[in-house]
């Protein structure tokens, strides 16, 4: 996959959030603790498939004030149709090299 390509599934999955944006905010979480405290596998899906939903709910509390209710399988989505381990993983080199910038973008 190109980075073109991953930025195209990324663009795609804030198109179609709703109002809270709750997929592209777990998305910036799990690019951001890759990046900070480099204790994930972005290749790994089970270093961050569920604790990433935490790292979300922390921020769209602060944020919007409240959690995502969606139904496990709509969350799970996420990994294995809009924005799978491949995918990330390239976000997150571009994210590293570049300061963050993938997580600003969201």
């Amino acid at each position: 996959m190109t980075l073109e390509k991953a930025k195209a599934a990324l663009d795609r999955i804030i198109k179609i959030s709703r109002v809270h944006l709750y997929k592209p905010i777990q998305i910036a979480e799990i690019l951001h603790r890759d990046r900070v405290n480099q204790d994930i596998d972005l290749t790994d899906i089970d270093t961050y498939r569920n604790t990433s939903k935490a790292w979300r709910n922390t921020i769209t509390d602060r944020f919007v004030g409240r959690s995502s209710s969606s139904s496990a399988e709509y969350q799970e989505a996420l990994f294995t149709k809009a924005i799978p381990p491949q995918t990330l993983v390239i976000l997150g080199e571009e994210n590293r090299l570049k300061g963050g910038i993938i997580e600003a973008y969201i």
